[in-house]
């Protein structure tokens, strides 16, 4: 079975709620009612990835300003008036679905979702070590205000 990134759904959100948990830890779960403000605020930016066992991967991201990422945990309300990066806010890949692309991919899909948005720039923030995953991925770390995740890099790309 190939695996692709599709367009998340609403019946998709505890399955990625769940895969947050179990991904993520020992950083507090953020919780299905984030997620699902995410999607309401930016449906092109949030992607999952389905295989024969459910759920292997997904992806939230939203446009959002360079230099202060959003908290840990902390919901937008609304997207800022201007925007000038996409934010990816979080992805996670089942331990069953790695190794096979699925970063790449993801990259790949949300630089065409920042260019469709003209957002020249794509930002996140590296946890659990994963500075070098990110950096073969073309990011780059960045000044930033705090994010609230503990040990964090925070990173940016051109879109």
């Amino acid at each position: 079975m190939s695996l692709a990134w599709r367009a998340m759904a609403a019946g998709d959100l505890p399955a990625v709620a769940a895969l947050e948990t179990i991904s993520h830890a020992p950083l507090p779960p953020e919780g299905e009612a984030l997620f699902a403000e995410r999607l309401a605020l930016f449906p092109a930016g949030c992607l999952v990835v389905s295989d024969d066992a459910g759920l292997a991967a997904y992806v939230v991201s939203h446009p959002w300003r360079i230099g202060g990422p959003p908290k840990l945990g902390e919901r937008l309300g609304m997207l800022p008036d201007s925007p000038d990066c996409l934010h990816l806010h979080d992805i996670a890949i089942a331990q069953r679905a790695r190794g096979k692309g699925l970063v790449g991919a993801a990259v790949a899909r949300l630089t065409e979702v920042a260019r469709e948005a003209a957002l020249p720039v794509i930002t996140l923030v590296s946890v659990h070590g994963t500075e070098a995953l990110w950096a073969r991925q073309g990011f780059r770390p960045a000044p930033a205000t705090t994010t609230g995740y503990g040990e964090a890099v925070y990173m940016v790309r051109a879109a």
